[in-house]
């Protein structure tokens, strides 16, 4: 009998020490905000950085760049000895280069975040983007290596030269265009398919860019309209198409790791 009044006992101050703590349980669970680009301290250091390599790029080589982006929409046939683009530096393409491939990336992890949400809780934020980056870069890296081998078997060098300017000039270029809609994604909340039909809008001015270009540089005659749209399937819309399906693997790749 003293056992069963000694346990109840027990019990009795067991309930009243848990009804003394503080629950920390208690109340209304809070909803998490949802992820955002623009609190991303890493998504806005790419930012500014794009933004001072812009200022550098614009203050010390306006002349250069405004040049080089007039080239687009004009055809010489041969490089004047006293064009400035030629004799200047091609650190502002270079510059320029960097800021698109940086945009470009931006902008596939904005894509995936809204995609493949799964990717993004399981993969950190910093990984993602120096991926990404990092395939956008090196895309264009290969392109300018694949143009310069076809180029030389089949057409002469100053054509080849001048076209692998053209390309990386294209390719600086549409950072004046791609950096105002990123910004317009991050900071103004564009919705996804706007930002895509802005997207795909700006690849499709390229690429009619580049078909003008290709045409006026190497295909020149009407009988070359066959070659043409083979060179340009297989060295424009085909590394487009394994580009996109490299980053679908990667991004299954990640999923299955983390």
């Amino acid at each position: 009998m003293a056992e069963k009044t000694d346990e109840q006992q027990q019990q009795l101050d067991h309930a009243l020490v848990m009804s003394i703590q503080a629950d920390h349980k208690a109340g209304m669970q809070g909803q998490p905000l949802p992820y955002q680009l623009r609190s991303d301290a890493v998504v806005t250091s790419i930012v500014l950085v794009c933004f001072i390599l812009f200022s550098y790029a614009l203050k010390h080589g306006k002349k250069y760049v405004v040049q080089r982006i007039k080239s687009l929409f004009q055809y010489k046939e041969r490089t004047s000895l006293f064009d400035e683009a030629s004799a200047s530096s091609n650190r502002y393409t270079f510059t320029l280069t960097l800021i698109t491939t940086t945009l470009a990336g931006l902008y596939i992890y904005e894509y995936i975040s809204e995609t493949n949400p799964v990717l993004i809780k399981s993969v950190t934020n910093e990984l993602l983007l120096g991926i990404y980056i990092g395939a956008a870069l090196l895309y264009i890296t290969f392109k300018g290596a694949v143009y310069e081998f076809v180029n030389w078997i089949f057409f002469d060098k100053e054509r080849n030269k001048y076209w692998i300017q053209t390309y990386f000039d294209l390719i600086s270029g549409a950072s004046f265009l791609l950096f105002p809609v990123v910004l317009l994604i991050i900071y103004f909340n564009l919705g996804i398919q706007t930002s895509k039909t802005l997207i795909i809008f700006l690849l499709i001015f390229a690429k009619i860019l580049l078909f003008y270009k290709s045409i006026r540089n190497f295909f020149k005659h009407v009988y070359g309209f066959m070659h043409f749209i083979l060179y340009f399937c297989a060295l424009e819309i085909i590394p487009l198409i394994l580009f996109w399906k490299g980053i679908t693997y990667i991004n299954n790749i990640l999923v299955l790791k983390f």
